[in-house]
């Protein structure tokens, strides 16, 4: 049986160069030469008290996964804090990792004080129902649809 644990990625930052490895390669279109860059949106993450607050997950000791605790997402700030970069490592994936990260986020944002947490998603929409999020409405973000979830803390 495997052995899912989390931790704030400040804790470790060990880990920061394969999670560059991984956004580059899972979000070329977003992290390239031309565009964002994840070593700088990554290293902002490094936190323990306040938003931006990285998250990590392993898998048997194995970097799973990441996402973070942030104030805005897809542009969208009416609403705070929201779950974003969440990202399983393709191989690692539907073994439980994404629901460690959002059970660590609650947690997080709950420490922080937050009495919700938000996530915008066009691809894991079955991942936020499973664990009982609620969908609070569909927008439009870069021509895609996307769900906004919320879920009380």
């Amino acid at each position: 049986m495997s052995y899912i644990t989390t931790g704030l990625l400040i804790d470790h930052d060990e880990v920061l160069s394969d999670l560059v490895d991984l956004f580059e390669s899972e979000w070329a279109d977003w992290y390239n030469p031309r565009g964002a860059s994840a070593r700088a949106d990554l290293t902002e993450r490094l936190e323990r008290n306040r938003l931006p607050l990285g998250i990590v997950a392993f898998l048997d000791g194995k970097l799973a996964g990441t996402c973070a605790l942030t104030v805005s997402s897809g542009g969208l700030t009416e609403r705070s804090p929201w779950i974003g970069g969440l990202l399983v490592e393709p191989n690692l994936r539907r073994r439980g990792v994404g629901l460690a990260l959002l059970e660590r986020a609650k947690i997080e944002a709950r420490r922080l004080e937050f009495a919700r947490l938000h996530a915008l998603t066009s691809e894991a929409r079955e991942l936020f129902e499973r664990d009982g999020w609620r969908l609070a409405e569909n927008v439009e973000v870069g021509g895609v649809w996307h769900g906004i979830y919320v879920t009380a803390l």
